[in-house]
């Protein structure tokens, strides 16, 4: 089967015009010089079968006013239908007409092709009556091909403000029964509350599924509450591949799903929406295969609201979306750059303009002794972060610029830039940090006031980063100090020192770790603060946090776990040693694991890093897979390696602030520290005396008494 264009000279031409005059019924009359005129303008090409057969055509026309086309004529030889002919004729169609809006055409409703269009990827617009005698409706139908409309674009801001939610066609209907009791959890996401945290969203799959009404009041009725009451989601060019993606992943897993309702997700895949609300079970069943495929969140109603907060941080966090990224590099910037880092992180939208950057930047540049500037690109052409530090004061280190270019990842790669600042700040011995770029996006801000101890100052915003390991009245007096020396402006140190004299502080786990993680990485030495040892074998270190054990395989770092500020590690709750949230932990990597026995690894058998723990969960490996699977490198099957207890039941450590060490500490070593014996093969508590010894030896590189 081959699709060839024809014009008026092609031996095909007279076997259209006989498809033509024959299925004139449905077709409608069509002269035969006009046939002619648009083979003449190329606008006609046939399938043709292995025998050399003309055995279909479709027939268009450009109407460059609107700058789309009009699919006039798709017709197949009545011996050859039902072979996918027909698609190869529009797939043919797109291909050649993707950089106009889209296409358009109209079709008799009692025809009944509602379904054929709607697989063919069309969305029915509207009805009007025909110009025949009896006046039969004509559905207009649509193929968008992405483009931005200025008639039809959703407001960034308003996407970005609010979750972005689409529900599914039963959602839709039962919202739009005026039944309330009846279908009480689909009628909860229009509860007032939620009005300014959600953002009900549908694609145009609705459309079509109304198409199929047989009432065309009702059709109008309900074509205008969607329009009314939801924010319609356009698909981006991609979205014939995702269908016949999640339908492989449908068929593969046995599991029969409506057609117009796999549309409907595909559409939402390849749309701004990352939340797709339905109560089919079939798909909640498999929520989890879907996200690790798509990366996009399956959930009904109900958890959708219990889950919100958790939700909204998942899709601005979400370090797996850059997997198979692995050339990632930080560049220190050249002068003459200025022009093209315009292009990438002049903030428009903050009123900056392209000649203020480039002064700025051009300042930067010049005054290398003060500042460094750096890019972080992947490969060799794209830029994705620029990062200026300023070493003026002896005591701070500025952020003078701080920039990432606009994509559903920069939440990601901001907070990861941010923490690595704050510890190099720390490194080089000052106390604090300080971002004063002046026209920070909103994605930038957003990291700063929800994920970061910054608080907004006179001049920009400021961290206290403290490099020590002291009593709570050691660094009480510290703080204390500083804020007398260095003035108003740092006057939070004086209500960290306030705060730090409080008698029970030490013995409040809570409060210390609150404390200590506002000063990170300072470290308070008689806090009451649980401290735990937990083996991990190589290969997940170096997925999850240990960019020094990545970088010693053949791919090196994985930038999704190298952007990663926080991950969570799956192990079974059996010998779990009263392990709980809100505690430190030193990461001791293992000399062997299953895959390979640790081999091609070198300074393993070691503690290599500390974090701190946020949250320890016991579940079932499925619920707890789905609920924090934006934060690790596991796939589902990985789980079934964990041993779960008696009740099906394993447990996740979800942690953050993770400090790799500079030196790593070998078992050997811990065991002569330790007050008592170390196994590694399960967490184990450890004194606070044994914890701090064993950090200021990976911090820093000789022993601190």
């Amino acid at each position: 089967m081959k699709i060839e264009v024809i014009d008026e000279k092609s031996p095909y031409l007279q076997t259209v015009i006989k498809l033509g005059d024959a299925n004139k019924k449905t077709l409608g009359f069509f002269a035969h010089n006009a046939f002619e005129d648009h083979a003449r303008r190329g606008n006609i090409f046939v399938a043709v079968d292995s025998q050399g057969d003309c055995i279909g055509y479709l027939l268009y026309r450009y109407v460059p006013t609107h700058k789309r086309h009009s699919l006039v004529h798709l017709c197949v030889d009545s011996g050859h239908r039902g072979k996918g002919i027909a698609k190869l004729l529009v797939d043919n169609l797109k291909k050649i007409t993707k950089e106009s809006q889209g296409i358009g055409l109209h079709c008799r409703e009692d025809f009944k092709l509602e379904k054929m269009w709607s697989r063919l990827g069309f969305v029915a617009k509207h009805e009007k009556p025909g110009k025949s005698k009896d006046g039969k409706l004509l559905t207009y139908w649509w193929f968008d091909n992405g483009h931005p409309d200025l008639f039809d674009v959703v407001p960034t801001e308003k996407l970005q403000s609010r979750l972005c939610v689409v529900i599914d066609t039963q959602i839709f209907e039962e919202i739009y029964t005026d039944k309330s009791m009846i279908f009480a959890e689909s009628k909860s996401l229009f509860a007032d509350w939620l009005q300014t945290e959600l953002e009900l969203c549908i694609t145009d799959e609705i459309f079509n599924k109304i198409s199929l009404l047989k009432d065309s009041k009702e059709k109008d009725k309900q074509r205008n509450f969607a329009k009314q009451n939801f924010t319609k989601l356009r698909s981006q060019q991609n979205f014939d591949s995702v269908v016949s993606s999640l339908s492989r992943l449908l068929s593969d897993k046995g599991t029969a799903i409506d057609e117009l309702e796999v549309r409907h997700l595909a559409r939402t895949i390849a749309s701004d929406s990352q939340v797709f609300v339905t109560l089919d079970s079939k798909l909640l069943k498999l929520s989890s295969e879907i996200y690790e495929n798509f990366r996009v969140s399956i959930i009904r109603p109900n958890d959708l609201i219990t889950q919100l907060d958790e939700l909204r941080r998942k899709l601005d966090y979400q370090p797996v979306r850059l997997a198979g990224t692995t050339q990632l590099k930080k560049i220190p910037v050249q002068k003459g750059g200025e022009d093209l880092l315009s292009n990438y992180f002049q903030c428009e939208e903050k009123g900056e303009t392209k000649a203020e950057f480039q002064q700025q930047l051009r300042r930067f540049l010049t005054e290398s002794d003060k500042f460094e500037s750096w890019v972080i690109r992947e490969g060799e052409n794209q830029l994705l972060a620029l990062v200026v530090y300023g070493r003026q004061k002896k005591h701070e280190l500025e952020i003078p610029m701080l920039r990432v270019v606009n994509n559903p990842l920069s939440g990601t790669l901001v907070r990861h830039l941010i923490f690595k600042s704050i510890l190099h700040s720390a490194r080089q011995q000052r106390q604090f940090t300080r971002i004063t770029d002046a026209h920070l996006a909103e994605t930038v801000m957003t990291a700063i006031q929800e994920t970061l101890s910054f608080r907004g100052v006179t001049n920009g915003w400021l961290k206290v980063n403290l490099a020590v390991t002291e009593t709570a009245s050691e660094l009480s007096i510290r703080l204390a100090n500083l804020s007398s020396s260095l003035g108003a402006e740092y006057l939070i140190c004086r209500k960290l020192a306030e705060s730090l004299n409080t008698q029970d502080l030490i013995k409040d786990i809570q409060a210390s770790v609150d404390i200590e993680r506002f000063l990170f990485p300072a470290k308070i030495i008689d806090a009451e603060i649980p401290t735990f040892i937990i083996p991990i074998q190589p290969k997940w270190a170096a997925d999850l946090f240990d960019e020094g054990l990545a970088n010693q395989t053949l791919f090196g770092a994985k930038p999704e776990m190298a952007f990663n500020c926080e991950a969570v590690y799956y192990r079974a709750v059996k010998n779990s040693r009263g392990l709980q949230s809100h505690c430190r932990i030193l990461w001791y990597v293992s000399g062997t694991q299953k895959e390979g026995k640790g081999k091609g690894y070198y300074e393993v058998e070691s503690v290599r890093a500390c974090s701190y723990v946020d949250e320890v969960v016991i579940d079932k490996p499925k619920e707890l897979y789905q609920r924090f699977q934006q934060l690790g490198v596991y796939k589902l099957s990985d789980l079934d390696l964990v041993k779960p207890d008696k009740y099906g039941n394993i447990m996740v450590i979800r942690f953050s602030d993770i400090e790799l060490f500079d030196r790593p500490i070998p078992a050997k070593q811990m065991r002569e520290i330790s007050e008592k014996s170390l196994s590694f093969l399960c967490p184990e508590r450890i004194s606070r005396q044994c914890f701090m010894r064993v950090y200021n030896l990976g911090i820093r590189s000789e022993i601190q008494n």
